[in-house]
């Protein structure tokens, strides 16, 4: 095992680079992660002053009771609904056992609602003990080099960071030897570089490793066998201890390298394979660009909230109005904090000088009827704008469901909605594609 040198931190560099091109996705996907599970007033707002507080904030010091009406969750939930009952009658036949023994049907969904949140889904295909094993990598662990294809053809580098427990990392990286686990063990003794979450571990019960792989050119001889037919490659080593009679022709071919390294530059493992275990699917990738499918219902959702929250407080507001107390009333002990106090709870008692009735010193209550304010309208509009926007009808979602219309009304509603979604839903078919045949090629060359 290498030490800390200049190759390990040089490949840390690399991989610290891609991860922080990330950065702006996954501060996007955190927040459309809040806003599908109704974390939906965290956005910042800045002050006159500079400073910024949460919209949450903002709201409670202007009196009113922030209120969350989540749109998005049922809307991302209807459509995962459409996904799985299109999903039912299309797994391929040949690879059934492994998807089954995966769970795949769960498994997919899960990855299909981060798509629908983040736009991007990421899964790890490689063998394990009990065959090809499935597992679904959450897309801000994930880094790679700059993609502007939308198959990732022109993808040069893919990695991930991972924590993991001690034992964990001893049983995939050992290879068996006691004196490499000792090494291992060793290496993670050695001081990280600090400040970034590149480096550590959000798991205090966990070590951070950086898995890296690289598309790397090489010298290959191109060898044929005459006697079998058959065609190889070897590395120039291996063609020197090759019989003279063989046929060979120098080439270039490109190799994926795989690096495990430790956050302080120290190289655990490194080899080569045909190709690395992740599939990935970003969409829509115009121009390289990430952007998902809650993204576009954002300013929607945060109106509705507005809305409401607004309508809660004009009807607060208005429900006991506004309060005209002449100052001469005011009883001798009794404060005016004490009456704010007193008028606001429900069954209080507030005195005042009876003696000054004749002269209209009277306490008086203003009631204004604050519901025509157009807020509603507003409001509909957006719950419309809504629909519109992310395409998923009413109908689509189970809503709007009538005896006076019929059944080839409702089903064209339906289907004109999920036409909307169909490049969605046939991206995640591509992505689904390539994960069934990189499952088919590990099958085939398990049983070479």
């Amino acid at each position: 095992m290498k030490l800390v040198n200049e190759e390990g931190l040089a490949h840390l560099d690399v991989a610290l680079k891609a991860w922080q091109r990330y950065g702006d996705f996954r501060r996007r996907r955190e927040r459309n992660m809040n806003f599908t599970y109704g974390r939906q007033w965290l956005d910042p707002i800045r002050l006159h002053d500079g400073s910024e507080i949460t919209e949450e904030e903002h709201s409670q010091l202007s009196g009113k009771t922030p209120s969350t009406n989540n749109l998005i969750r049922q809307l991302v939930k209807s459509v995962v609904g459409r996904f799985r009952s299109q999903a039912t009658d299309s797994a391929p036949k040949d690879i059934a056992d492994t998807l089954s023994r995966n769970l795949a049907d769960e498994v997919d969904c899960r990855t299909f609602e981060e798509f629908l949140i983040s736009g991007a889904c990421f899964q790890r295909i490689e063998v394990g003990r009990a065959g090809v094993e499935i597992t679904n990598v959450c897309p801000a662990q994930m880094f790679t080099s700059k993609i502007t294809d939308s198959r990732g053809n022109d993808c040069r580098l893919v990695g991930q960071l991972h924590d993991m427990a001690m034992s964990d990392i001893l049983r995939r990286l050992a290879d068996g030897s006691r004196a490499r686990a000792v090494d291992i063990c060793r290496a993670f003794a050695q001081p990280s570089s600090v400040g970034s979450e590149f480096f550590t571990s959000g798991d205090p019960d966990r070590y951070r490793v950086v898995e890296l792989w690289t598309l790397e050119s090489r010298e290959f001889y191109r060898c044929h066998d005459r006697k079998s037919g058959t065609l190889f490659y070897v590395t120039p080593a291996e063609a020197k201890r090759l019989d003279d009679s063989m046929e060979r022709r120098w080439t270039i071919r490109d190799v994926w390298r795989c690096r495990w390294l430790t956050p302080s530059g120290i190289i655990l493992s490194q080899y080569d394979a045909p190709m690395h275990p992740f599939v990935f699917k970003l969409y829509p990738l115009t121009d390289g660009e990430i952007h998902s499918f809650v993204e576009d219902v954002i300013d929607q959702q945060k109106f509705v909230n507005r809305m409401i929250t607004i309508i809660d407080h004009v009807m607060d507001s208005t429900a006991k109005g506004v309060l005209i107390y002449p100052t001469e009333s005011l009883p001798e002990g009794f404060s005016w904090q004490d009456l704010v106090r007193t008028w606001r709870s429900p069954n209080g008692v507030i005195p005042y000088d009876s003696m000054r009735l004749d002269s209209g010193f009277k306490p008086e209550q203003l009631i204004v009827n604050g519901a025509n304010t157009g807020a509603y309208e507003l409001l509909n509009l957006q719950m419309s704008l809504f629909e519109k926007i992310s395409g998923v009808s009413a109908a689509m979602q189970g809503q709007n469901l009538s005896g006076v219309n019929g059944s080839k009304l409702y089903d064209s509603q339906v289907e004109n909605s999920t036409i909307s979604l169909l490049d969605l839903f046939d991206s995640f078919t591509s992505f689904l594609t390539a994960r069934n045949d990189r499952i088919r090629s590990l099958i085939d060359d398990g049983r070479k």
